[in-house]
């Protein structure tokens, strides 16, 4: 996790990288919600797993506890962007009961996701980047399924 003070990344030269470090770990964690999300509807009930992922073409940083993304995410993940290698950083599981429901997720200290149910039908997922609203996507819980 990157937690370098604003001031310390700009001495260093790091502005730039942290920020595209952030945006790539919310595209990431977007497409990982997207795609990877194991919805089961028991009762009305979602239930899905949000991974927060970042994708790179080097190592993790050092002394970092970053695990590899499983083989079968990884594989998913190398067809739409062009990393080698993908780390996950933050995974929960969330429940999401019927119509309406609301969770919020903190997946990291400047990452936050708010997955709504608007319908049986649809998901709504904000991704918010140190406080604020990033992205907004609407998706059907049966492409979720896939």
């Amino acid at each position: 996790m990157i937690t370098a003070s604003t001031q310390f990344c700009s001495v260093l030269g790091l502005r730039k990288r942290v920020s595209r470090f952030f945006r790539a770990s919310a595209l990431a964690t977007l497409i990982t919600v997207c795609l990877f999300a194991l919805p089961v509807c028991i009762a009305g009930d979602l239930h899905m797993q949000v991974q927060l992922v970042w994708g790179t073409d080097g190592a993790p940083p050092a002394g970092s506890k970053y695990q590899p993304l499983e083989a079968q995410f990884k594989n998913k993940l190398a067809r739409v962007f062009k990393w080698k290698n993908y780390y996950l950083i933050h995974e929960q599981k969330v429940v999401i009961a019927g119509q309406g429901d609301e969770k919020r997720l903190k997946l990291s200290s400047k990452c936050e996701i708010e997955l709504k149910r608007l319908d049986d039908s649809t998901l709504e997922i904000k991704l918010f980047g140190e406080g604020r609203l990033t992205k907004t996507v609407r998706q059907s819980v049966q492409a979720l399924e896939k």
